[in-house]
Parts: structure tokens; sequence; C-alpha cells
């Protein structure tokens, strides 16, 4: 063998001597595809308990997968993301309002389930369909529906939510709370901070 095809050799002995230590690494630690499997599952199971069939609650994954793609989210239920200041829920297939299937009680400080201190965004009007929850101040939350929807500010008096359009302008600017529209065109709004 050459000088040349020594090096050649080494050179493919590395490679694969790092691809057997990646299998090797992948295979004795818990896999990031195992967890995500394992949850999966479990919101499958929230999912089942909450009346859905196998049609409807893969529906409903792939809705939360659609949303995922789109958002910097991390699915903690069946029909819940969690999102950098807020929280998206779904509406469950055959059901026009989105519910927590976690459990959790209704605060009674509630308005159209908007929780106090909120600023809430629903995909379709009257307060219907999937439900953005945003609380954290200057976050600008992407508006992804091209409905028409609706919003609700249930926050103090002196708060206001700022609605901008795709160059991250300020186009308009609600009440403060509590205020809310039934009926919002989302077409032009790209994002909404809370106050």
């Amino acid at each position: 063998m050459t000088k040349h095809g020594i090096l050649r050799s080494n050179g493919l002995g590395k490679v694969l001597a790092a691809l057997v230590m990646a299998l090797l690494a992948l295979m004795a630690a818990p896999g990031a595809a195992g967890a995500a499997d394992g949850a999966r599952a479990d919101f499958a199971a929230q999912a089942a308990s909450a009346g859905l069939n196998a049609a409807q609650a893969k529906s409903l994954q792939e809705r939360v997968d659609g949303y995922l793609a789109s958002t910097k989210g991390t699915q903690i239920g069946a029909n819940k993301i969690a999102l950098p200041g807020g929280e998206l829920l779904l509406a469950l297939p055959g059901e026009q309002k989105a519910r927590d299937l976690g459990g959790a009680a209704v605060p009674g400080d509630t308005v159209g389930g908007c929780r106090y201190s909120y600023v809430c965004a629903y995909m379709y009007e009257n307060y219907t369909g999937d439900r953005l929850d945003m609380f954290t101040c200057n976050h600008l939350f992407r508006i992804t529906w091209n409905t028409t929807g609706s919003w609700i500010n249930n926050q103090r008096s002196n708060l206001y939510a700022r609605f901008y359009s795709q160059d991250q302008v300020v186009r308009w600017t609600s009440p403060g709370g509590l205020s809310y529209d039934p009926a919002a065109d989302w077409r032009w709004v790209w994002y909404v901070s809370p106050c």
C-alpha cells in the first residue's frame, strides 16, 4: 500500500470511528425521539380521554404540528402549545371553543375564556376557534390566521394591546382593558403585543 493509500485509509477509519461513536451515544442516552414518542402517546391518551376518536386525534395532532412548524412553541398537551410569553390552545375537532384538557379549573376572572391580565386572540368570530393567550408585554406574537376572528383585552384599564402590520409597525392600538372585538379582521394583522 502506498503512503497515499494509508492516509486515505486512516481518513476513512476516522470517519467510521466517528459514526460508530455517534451511534453508540444515541443508543446509550435516552433519545429525544423516544421522549417525543412518549409525549405523543401521552397526548394521544389525553385526546382519547376527551372523547376524540383516532381520526379526530390525528387531525388535532396535525394542526398542532402545523403551529409548531411556524412558532417557537413546545407542545405541552394534546391541544396546547407553550409559547415564549403565552400559549396557544386549539379547539377540539367538532367543538367551537378552545378548552384546556389538562383539567385546570377555569379562573373566575375570565371573559370569553380569557384570563385576567391576558390579551386573547381567537381564530374566528365571537371568541371561537383556536385561542392565543398573550401575557408578556412588548413581545410580538405572530398571528397566522387569515380570517375574521376576535380578540379580548382582559387587562387593567391602562394597558393597551397593539396590532402590527407585516413590517412590524403598530397600525392600531386597542382601548385599555376590558375591551374586545367580536369580529376582527386578521388579514392585515401580522403581530399582536398585549401591552
